[in-house]
């Protein structure tokens, strides 16, 4: 299962969602530029990232609105699959949970 939570509750220190994300399988921190603020504040609270973007890097502008476009949104879903998703479905593979 794959869910989003909540990081303006990360940040106020709800420990019901501070528990959700140190109980994931994997954390996939999704910052906005360079300053990393998701990854700085899932570090702060304990929790263990297992991978992290960011999307400026990938030659999407930060704006100050919610408008990017479908092109955009699937560059960064197809990076997480490549980058990420790939090599953690391999390593659940080689380590199985009994």
């Amino acid at each position: 299962m794959v869910r989003m939570c909540c990081l303006s509750a990360i940040g106020a220190g709800s420990k019901t969602h501070i528990d959700i994300f140190k109980n994931a399988k994997a954390v996939i921190a999704i910052n906005g530029c360079q300053l990393m603020c998701t990854s700085k504040m899932l570090r702060d609270k304990g929790i263990q990232i297992s991978y992290e973007v960011v999307v400026a890097k990938e030659g999407i502008d930060k704006l100050p609105s919610l408008d990017f476009s479908d092109e955009e949104v699937m560059k960064i879903a197809d990076k997480i699959v490549k980058n990420f998703l790939s090599e953690f479905l391999a390593q659940q593979a080689m380590f199985p949970k009994e």
